[in-house]
């Protein structure tokens, strides 16, 4: 009889505990469309999660990576219109930081003269899609108010440059995230 009540005892805390309550339910976000067009500044771009790999000299080189910006100047305005375009205007410095186990980290700053570009945006649910200079780009929003919103650009990219050891194939992953306020 023992071995009964402690196996209902059992089971009634695992049936209890298992239970959720339907209130405590967050609804999930849903960015609000009137709210994008507008004179918004940049006030913020980093990064999270940044990882790259490379071979140099037929060693594979993988570490991570951290962006942060400074020395804001940058707006951007989305007017709504048929189409729907985009101006950005002024700049910021970028600055990167590269970590590869065993070394010192190495951090580079590079002066992004035109922010986003001009061009046309579209919203489809919580994405925000800009075409500027031939390039789209595709923006999570993440949070969005009349007076701030936070965008995400999933990184996922292979890219190409020229170093002292020759040229370097990266493979780039990430999210970055661009913090803004209207003006």
């Amino acid at each position: 009889m023992k071995k009964c009540a402690l196996f209902l005892f059992v089971i009634s805390t695992i049936l209890f505990s298992s239970c959720s309550s339907d209130d405590d339910a967050v609804a999930p976000f849903v960015a609000d469309a009137s709210l994008i067009p507008g004179e918004w500044s940049l006030v913020d771009v980093k990064s999270e999660n940044g990882t790259f790999t490379t071979t140099v000299q037929g060693l594979p080189i993988s570490g991570t990576y951290s962006v942060s910006g400074k020395d804001y100047n940058a707006s951007v305005t989305l007017t709504e219109s048929t189409p729907n375009t985009i101006t950005g205007s002024g700049g910021f410095t970028l600055v990167a930081t590269f970590s590869i186990p065993l070394q010192e980290p190495i951090t580079v700053e590079e002066v992004v003269p035109e922010f986003l570009g001009t061009g046309e945006w579209t919203i489809n649910n919580n994405t925000l899609t800009t075409t500027a200079q031939g390039e789209i780009q595709s923006f999570e929003i993440v949070a969005l108010s009349a007076q701030a919103m936070t965008l995400k650009l999933v990184i996922n990219e292979e890219t190409t440059i020229e170093t002292a050891l020759g040229t370097l194939t990266l493979t780039i992953t990430g999210d970055q995230f661009i913090e803004l306020i209207k003006q």
